[in-house]
């Protein structure tokens, strides 16, 4: 191997390790994750390096909820701000809600195949020396339930597009110590070996002997054959899961497909 190809090949790995600390993660966030009476919720939506803290708004065409009903309705009154999306919706029925992006195509990127996996590239000349390089396109999501009065199970249904979480136990129903089982869906079919990686505030109001704030490791579980998960809550806060898949594309303009979903929950103490 020339000095030339070790070294674009050390320059390309760099990059390619670098790539998910500096990626923003999208979520939504509403005040109240459940109310026994308040007739509306207020739900901010943005993309962050640091967790929960908003840097750069999230536009959506489909921002919607799906009702305790079971109905889809878009939400239309969504003011953009620089560095989140934030919008109040009704509350009009006890139940469940699920409240959503839809699913959000972005941009196109270059990808290069480097042992069997994609991996985004900056820069397609860094790529590793004979690997394939293709264009790549993004779609995100993110999802949050919220409830009013006693939960309920209508909006939990996935909708069978795209990457998705499916919810084995209630968002609004989980306790300090509990276990959160998740079901990852593509299309609407279980979706085995794929990472999924827990953040959050975990003991959010607790101090070290330092006085600095407590947060939970992150945690991470893949996905059985049928594509099922389960983590440890072991402290109250609020919590996002996060699942990131890419697949070649069948046909279109682009060769791999880039799917990332969230679902931001709240354990309580």
């Amino acid at each position: 191997m020339t000095r030339m190809k070790r070294t674009a090949l050390m320059m390309a790995g760099s990059l390619l390790l670098s790539l998910p600390v500096a990626a923003h993660t999208q979520y939504l966030k509403p005040n109240v994750f459940a109310t026994p009476q308040r007739d509306h919720v207020t739900i901010e939506g943005s993309f962050t390096e640091e967790l929960f803290t908003p840097d750069i708004a999230m536009k959506s065409d489909d921002y919607h909820v799906v009702t305790p009903a079971g109905v889809k309705q878009k939400i239309e009154n969504i003011v953009y701000l620089k560095d989140l999306a934030i919008f109040e919706a009704a509350l009009p029925d006890n139940g469940t809600y699920r409240f959503s992006t839809g699913e959000r195509p972005g941009g196109t990127r270059k990808m290069a195949l480097v042992n069997g996996k994609w991996e985004a590239l900056r820069d397609p000349k860094e790529a590793p020396a004979g690997a394939r390089v293709a264009d790549t396109q993004s779609f995100t999501r993110a999802d949050v339930y919220v409830s009013k009065g006693p939960a309920s199970d209508a909006a939990l249904k996935p909708s069978g597009s795209g990457l998705e979480f499916l919810p084995l136990a209630h968002p609004s129903k989980l306790d300090e110590g509990a276990n959160f089982p998740v079901q990852l869906l593509y299309q609407g079919k279980p979706l085995a070996g794929v990472e999924i990686s827990l953040q959050g505030s975990g003991g959010e109001h607790e101090h070290d002997e330092q006085g600095n704030d407590h947060h939970d490791d992150l945690a991470k579980a893949v996905t059985d054959k049928d594509g099922k998960a389960s983590f440890a809550l072991k402290e109250h806060g609020t919590y996002l899961l996060l699942a990131r898949y890419r697949t070649e594309a069948a046909e279109g303009p682009v060769a791999v497909k880039s799917y990332s979903v969230t679902l931001t929950f709240q354990v309580q103490d």
